[in-house]
């Protein structure tokens, strides 16, 4: 197999399991609070990572003078995960989920915005067409649910869930900055190990406060919030933060965005045939304009 063919399947892989991971935030967060989730989603992270380290199945070269310079990652951990799933998981108490899923299709406008900003990076008009029309494409399918930006939506919710689209993209352009100084899996690494420690704090701290300390535990009885934190803990953290920065890192921020509109179509099909939820018409419709864009990127793509 090819570089190249790698690459994109790497950014595919990616898509489809942010895709899935909604079905099981979705059922994570029936038996704990969005803070608890990250805090057991970490932790289970952190514990995987650091037993593939012990057995020399993944290697993390992060050398004592590394350690030093490791600050220069640290700025991408305060994007992503801290901000943007602080930002998203709390906006959507304000904001529905339809809603909060218009604002995040404009991640890729906010990457390819910054990424001509900062890292020159060079799109044509072309390409600019294709992404705004996979961006079409998810805005097209959340309006036809019945999405509606009310006067109550404008506020603080709306704000919040900017804020989850912009440490998004900023993170997106870290990500390729940083991506020629250390492995994806060395970046990986000091993502979930930040974390780790900032969720739990919060999480501990927040139950404290309560006067409930045991409700930290108390969802690990359940099976299915123990298959949910097991998905997003390992999937939806070690292995697509390692194949989202792979994938920037050869592609380009701006393109790689463009794929996670992908994930909105992986979400409805998953809905439909886990969740058994009907698929209509304008599903269809918007899929077609998000793959159409997906690929009209990638083919005009300049070498």
């Amino acid at each position: 197999m090819n570089e190249k063919t790698k690459v994109y399947l790497a950014a595919l892989s990616f898509s489809a399991i942010i895709g899935f991971s909604f079905l099981f935030t979705k059922i994570a967060l029936g038996y704990a609070s969005p803070l608890t989730n990250l805090a057991h989603r970490y932790t289970i992270a952190a514990l995987v990572m650091g037993a593939l380290y012990q057995t020399k199945l993944i290697k993390v070269s992060l050398s004592r003078k590394d350690i030093l310079s490791i600050l220069s990652i640290l700025p991408m951990s305060l994007f992503y995960p801290l901000l943007f799933f602080i930002f998203q998981s709390f906006s959507l108490q304000y904001i529905s989920s339809s809603e909060a899923g218009i604002l995040q299709a404009l991640v890729p406008i906010f990457t390819l915005l910054l990424a001509s900003v900062f890292l020159k990076e060079k799109t044509s008009l072309l390409q600019k067409f294709f992404l705004f029309l996979s961006v079409a494409g998810v805005v097209f399918i959340f309006l036809s649910k019945g999405a509606n930006f009310g006067a109550e939506t404008a506020s603080l919710g709306f704000l919040l869930m900017l804020g989850s689209v912009l440490a998004n993209a900023i993170n997106n352009i870290l990500s390729k900055s940083k991506g020629g100084r250390y492995r994806a899996m060395d970046m990986t690494a000091v993502v979930i190990f930040v974390g780790f420690i900032t969720f739990n704090m919060l999480s501990l701290t927040s139950h404290y406060l309560d006067g409930n300390i045991l409700a930290y535990v108390e969802p690990l009885g359940q099976l299915p919030y123990l298959l949910s934190i097991l998905y997003l803990g390992i999937l939806a953290s070690i292995v697509t933060g390692s194949l989202s920065i792979y994938a920037i890192v050869r592609l380009g921020a701006s393109t790689v965005s463009v794929f996670g509109n992908l994930g909105t179509v992986l979400t409805i099909l998953a809905g439909a045939l886990i969740l058994h939820e009907p698929i209509y018409s304008y599903h269809v419709i918007g899929a077609t304009l998000i793959i159409a864009g997906i690929l009209g990127m990638n083919l005009m793509r300049k070498k």
